[in-house]
């Protein structure tokens, strides 16, 4: 039988040499969500992302994926549990796109051993699921910003973990792309995945998310479901904006902000 839990943090610190990042973080995180991470920038949510990918270890406190320590996982169980997609990228490798989105196939092929058809066809679909089927044969250090995400989402995707953590990962990309990658973690959500987001937008994070977490200051500020932590209140008071709730007819819900 598959564990439910998710990750479970308990008092969790982290700091920077001398600077505190992230302070008396406990919160439990279950299966087959689409948590929101929101707060303002150096609120901790790239930090937090790390953290939950066991790229960097805790100071203080405890982090537990499916009841065990994140920290006694090694790199290869953990590769074929989550995935991470994070907010830039540096290539020391000139492979081609459809190369690197074969390298999230790799923690499901045996060593010593070639990808197979089912790995091309899931290669495949996902580059034309983002788009990005005709930079199959592009040097992936020849891509704009927004190419590279999509392509590297790609990758995530036929890595094909349970969990997937994304950092800002529709900060750079056009409106019609980040709404069908958001549409896209919404499905797999669905399918019982569980996905993590950290978003500026907080209008995607109200249209798809079904849990919010807002950091501010390094700590816990506030969570629960999207709209009823998403409000006026918190937006003037974490963001310094005035705005307001739009309830639209057919169900959906959107902040509507203040320039002036």
């Amino acid at each position: 039988m598959r564990d439910s839990r998710g990750w479970d943090l308990e008092n969790v610190y982290f700091s920077y040499a001398a600077a505190p990042c992230l302070q008396e973080i406990s919160m439990a995180l279950e299966r087959g969500r689409f948590y929101g991470l929101i707060g303002p920038n150096g609120s901790g949510k790239s930090t937090l992302i790390d953290l939950l990918s066991g790229y960097v270890r805790a100071d203080q406190g405890t982090i537990r994926l499916n009841g065990r320590p994140l920290h006694s996982m090694q790199r290869l169980e953990l590769a074929a549990l989550l995935t991470v997609v994070p907010q830039r990228f540096a290539f020391n490798f000139d492979f081609n796109v459809y190369e690197t989105v074969m390298m999230g196939r790799y923690p499901h092929i045996s060593r010593f051993s070639s990808p197979t058809q089912n790995d091309h066809r899931q290669v495949s679909e996902a580059l034309a699921l983002l788009d990005v089927a005709y930079l199959a044969e592009r040097s992936i250090r020849k891509l704009s910003g927004g190419e590279t995400q999509r392509v590297m989402i790609a990758r995530a995707l036929v890595q094909d973990t349970d969990f997937i953590l994304l950092d800002e990962v529709t900060a750079n990309l056009d409106i019609n792309h980040a709404i069908a990658i958001m549409q896209t973690m919404k499905a797999l959500v669905n399918r019982g995945k569980t996905v993590i987001a950290a978003l500026h937008d907080l209008n995607m994070a109200l249209s798809f998310c079904d849990h919010i977490l807002v950091l501010n200051n390094g700590r816990l500020h506030r969570q629960g479901m999207a709209t009823e932590v998403i409000d006026e209140g918190l937006v003037a008071d974490i963001y310094q904006v005035s705005s307001e709730v739009i309830n639209g007819d057919d169900g959906s819900v959107h902040l509507s902000f203040k320039y002036q």
